[in-house]
């Protein structure tokens, strides 16, 4: 996938973080595609959910919040509002009650090595991960500058 068939597929798909779309072109950005099985992979993905120093719901405007892996916000679903944590239960009842493997298309930026930041997909990659399914996941994942004019959240990542 180039970063033209990115835009087309995963911009009007309803991509929910605040990414600069004009700029991923200009800025070289390439995609690189990855496929896994594994539950720790999965786990293991940054999301655009933040937790704050004292455990509550964080946001990315606040230098000191961190942002959680998938596996943290499985165990972190007290500290979340409460439409997040039923479209999550709900996505996890859903998918425990799927005869086959549960399958993930996930767009995702690159912030060092194979370690990337969910761009959306989230409330889905979090309750397959707390169902603990059996998993099929496509990552899309842009390679770009780590710089915070391409997606806010990168700045957390320098």
């Amino acid at each position: 996938m180039d970063i033209g068939e990115f835009v087309t597929v995963f911009q009007d798909g309803g991509v929910r973080a605040w990414l600069d779309w004009d700029a991923l072109e200009s800025a070289g950005c390439a995609v690189r595609e990855r496929f896994s099985r594994s539950p720790d992979v999965l786990g293991g993905l940054f999301t655009v959910w933040y937790q704050a120093a004292n455990g509550t719901d964080g946001d990315w405007r606040n230098p000191g919040d961190r942002p959680l892996r998938v596996a943290e916000c499985a165990d972190a679903m007290d500290i979340w509002p409460t439409d997040r944590r039923e479209r999550i239960r709900g996505f996890a009842d859903a998918f425990r009650g799927e005869a086959r493997p549960v399958q993930l298309v996930l767009p995702a930026y690159a912030v060092g090595g194979d370690e990337a930041v969910l761009l959306d997909g989230t409330h889905r990659a979090v309750a397959a991960y707390l169902a603990g399914v059996d998993v099929r996941i496509m990552l899309f994942v842009l390679d770009g500058p780590i710089d915070p004019r391409m997606l806010p959240d990168l700045g957390h990542y320098r």
